[in-house]
């Protein structure tokens, strides 16, 4: 015999006003104005809802691919300018043509990718190309850029590389690594640069890549670690976003054999 069950819909409303006229009667909280700009980082739930004043601006947003490359309100509101934008748009553009040479692989290889520290998103735009799923990472103690990567259609999210890093149920054939092992030296006590590379072998598939670009301190101590780790390590020049030739390691991480 069937049963019957009751079934409720909720259909979320384009404006705020049934939110406002709810606050007015003390139903509900509004949350401060100020916690947008927070990162929600072990921040305690609170008792009260968020208003999104900019959905009107979203929702003029066309959909993607062009909202990759659409300079957005989110962008200078956290202070990139239009100019600084299309030069880092072209910038990490160039960069995956060079990576993917430099790998010898083609395009279909690389299936998960994540950018441990992603600034605004122009690595993964650059990744717009390919089948990819990209994970951008903001991390907790840089820039809060989290706003600025979701306006561009992007997935992101805060972390702290000195702690574990939920990779359920998806591992990465590639991890990228700009400038983000020498931000943590030195950063907390306790957290050494062998505790986030072992959490970088943690996410990444056997066969995965690796591509790092940071200071020469961070590469030879790298060099040092990177057997103990299996990775093979290879090191190449290229050019920096001030046209300057720096040191880019790529290392891949080969299967473990038991002799």
């Amino acid at each position: 015999m069937a049963r019957q069950v009751q079934t409720a819909i909720w259909i979320k409303q384009g404006n705020h006003s049934c939110q406002l006229q709810n606050a007015e009667q003390k139903l509900l909280n509004l949350c401060d104005a100020v916690d947008d700009s927070k990162p929600s980082w072990k921040i305690p739930l609170k008792n009260c809802i968020k208003l999104n004043s900019g959905d009107a601006d979203i929702q003029k947003l066309p959909p993607k691919p062009q909202r990759l490359l659409v300079y957005t309100e989110s962008l200078n509101n956290i202070g990139i300018s239009q100019e600084k934008f299309i030069l880092d748009t072209n910038f990490w553009k160039d960069q995956v043509h060079h990576y993917w040479r430099l790998m010898n692989i083609s395009n279909t290889q690389i299936r998960n990718v994540m950018d441990m520290n992603a600034y605004w998103g122009g690595f993964a735009v650059a990744l717009n190309m390919f089948p990819v799923w990209m994970m951008n990472v903001v991390p907790i103690c840089m820039n809060n850029t989290l706003s600025a990567i979701y306006s561009r259609g992007l997935i992101g999210a805060f972390h702290d590389w000195c702690e574990p890093f939920s990779a359920y149920p998806r591992t990465y054939d590639l991890i990228h690594a700009d400038h983000l092992l020498s931000h943590y030296k030195d950063k907390r006590e306790g957290c050494l640069l062998e505790d986030i590379m072992l959490e970088m072998d943690c996410v990444l598939r056997p066969q995965g890549f690796i591509i790092i670009r940071d200071d020469a301190s961070i590469f030879s101590r790298i060099k040092g670690l990177a057997p103990k780790f299996l990775w093979d390590v290879k090191s190449y020049m290229l050019e920096d976003k001030q046209k300057k030739m720096e040191y880019v390691l790529i290392c891949r991480k080969i299967f473990w054999a038991i002799v």
